[in-house]
């Protein structure tokens, strides 16, 4: 059996992103609330549809590292412009996906190859953040504006805002 050549290696590996490494994409975290009633929201910024199908949303719950809180199913889709709505079981509406709890202290989404596409952190010490934390907003959800507005720094782009529902 022949072993592949250093530079085939070096080559192969240099296609595949870091899991730490922020994708660009029209995916962005748009709002959280934590909780059985929780909910995030992902919203499509762009102009055409989205597959978001075996992306990963993990939740950032004061550890070194997040854990996994959903695997986005095969099929998954975002129409330009539009929502995908994840909530907890206690969540009173409808929703494209539905899990135990939203929890943490932030919430971070990876795409299909394991990186980074958008983050919030509430915690100044949550591997979730993006530069500063968001500000903590108890019986409030965070949101970003209307456009889902990203400048990678959480206490600037998100707000406290009535929940959904």
């Amino acid at each position: 059996m022949r072993k592949p050549s250093s530079l085939f290696l070096i080559l192969a590996l240099a296609g595949t992103p870091a899991p730490d490494t922020v994708r660009a994409s029209s995916a962005k975290i748009h709002e959280v609330l934590g909780g059985p009633a929780g909910y995030i929201d992902l919203h499509n910024t762009g102009r055409v549809p989205l597959d978001i199908g075996g992306w990963s949303v993990q939740a950032c719950t004061g550890g070194a590292a997040p854990v996994e809180l959903a695997t986005l199913p095969a099929g998954s889709e975002i129409p330009a412009g539009d929502h995908f709505l994840i909530t907890g079981q206690g969540f009173g509406g409808t929703a494209q996906m539905v899990v135990e709890s939203i929890a943490g202290d932030g919430e971070l989404l990876l795409d299909l190859r394991g990186a980074r596409v958008d983050s919030v952190g509430w915690a100044p010490s949550s591997p979730c953040r993006e530069d500063q934390a968001a500000v903590a907003c108890p019986g409030f959800a965070q949101a970003r504006d209307a456009v889902s507005r990203d400048t990678d720094n959480n206490k600037t782009d998100f707000e406290c805002v009535r929940p959904l529902g």
